[in-house]
């Protein structure tokens, strides 16, 4: 028996698709691992002969929806239609930071952006995630400012519905000719992934679509969790009078985070963000224990 160590890239009811360097193999999991769903991204030992899962390897993270591991990166695609959703974007770079995933920000749909949002989203974002601009119907652009950022990773590609998630996959690999999702009337998209699969590309990166969707809550997240995802305040809450700062309640004199929003070396409306959200899990946190 010769086992090899594989990645799970597509799941179909029992069928696993494995890759295995640069082989593709379709498999079954025993039996043993039924406790352990297995989800595409795992890490597992793959009796190759066989064709049986026989090992799940321990996992760097997950997503629940939709259900994926071992995530490396993530493009957060905005456009000017939908009207991007600040606060969804924040929720969103707190989950991806706390599950160390690298957020990359994906302004899609360039030609259609006024240079106000450009300057908007930069403004909130630019000392902190990447942020590149792309339009997915310009195939030639779209692999030329991705490609690098993807390469050798495992990405995925999320954001609200709409925004052009599946196009951009599509400008990567055009072979896959998805469907794409339009606009209904009122300015929401149609949802047009429907399962989890991980594409490999031409320079080896592997890049997963994701289900659009207008909200996330952060149930899980505790205050205090709130804070440490803010990567801005890390820079800066040692210089904070007390070590436990939030950095709502405290002076200018006591707080450096407040002091850089008062400087606008942090945004204030991503800050307000912050604050909105912290209140929110104190008050699920007082609910929980009260």
């Amino acid at each position: 028996m010769v086992i090899i160590r594989a990645q799970i890239i597509k799941s179909v009811g029992g069928d696993f698709t494995v890759k295995i360097d640069e082989q593709i193999l379709v498999v079954k999991g025993r039996k043993k691992l039924k406790d352990d769903k297995l989800l595409v991204g795992d890490f597992v030992e793959v009796d190759e002969k066989n064709k049986v899962i026989e090992a799940l390897y321990p996992r760097k993270n997950k997503l629940i929806r939709p259900p994926l591991a071992n995530i490396e990166q993530a493009l957060i695609v905005v456009a000017p239609l939908p009207k991007p959703d600040f606060l969804l974007i924040d929720k969103l770079l707190i989950k991806f930071f706390s599950l160390k995933i690298k957020p990359v920000i994906i302004i899609n749909k360039i030609d259609l952006c006024a240079t106000e949002l450009v300057n908007e989203i930069c403004s909130q974002y630019k000392n902190v995630y990447n942020i590149q601009m792309i339009s997915a119907l310009d195939f030639n652009q779209t692999s030329t400012i991705l490609n690098p950022i993807l390469s050798g990773k495992f990405s995925i590609l999320t954001g609200q519905s709409a925004v052009g998630k599946t196009s951009i996959l599509n400008a990567l690999k055009p072979e896959i000719s998805q469907e794409v999702g339009e606009l209904s009337r009122i300015g929401r998209g149609k949802n047009t992934t429907r399962h989890s699969e991980i594409y490999v590309l031409e320079n080896g990166a592997m890049l997963a679509d994701t289900p659009g969707f207008n909200a996330l809550e952060l149930d899980e997240f505790t205050p205090e969790d709130i804070i440490d995802n803010y990567p801005e305040f890390d820079k800066l809450k040692q210089d904070c009078r007390y070590n436990n700062c939030n950095h709502i309640h405290e002076t200018l004199d006591d707080c450096a985070v407040k002091r850089a929003v008062e400087n606008k070396l942090i945004n204030g409306e991503r800050y307000n963000r912050y604050v909105t959200l912290y209140n929110i899990a104190k008050v699920k946190e007082s609910k929980k224990y009260g």
